[in-house]
């Protein structure tokens, strides 16, 4: 894809767990505990999602929105 910069947010190993944070699921064998990350950093492990970095920024406007209209 064209355009989508090699963050953590457009990984395939990267799982959301708020709008700022997740977790690196490279290989649970070599690391036990998945480390936490910020959507905007990288590693070398970096693998294209495809589709699933726009369902994820979705997500992310939708949190958002939500905490926008709890306040």
């Amino acid at each position: 894809m064209k355009g989508i910069a090699q963050t953590c947010l457009s990984c395939k190993f990267y799982r959301l767990t708020d709008s700022e944070y997740g977790l690196c699921r490279e290989d649970k064998a070599i690391k036990p505990d998945y480390p936490s990350m910020i959507k905007t950093d990288r590693c070398d492990k970096w693998i294209d999602c495809g589709q699933q970095y726009f369902i994820r920024l979705g997500w992310i406007k939708a949190q958002g929105r939500s905490a926008e209209k709890q306040s």
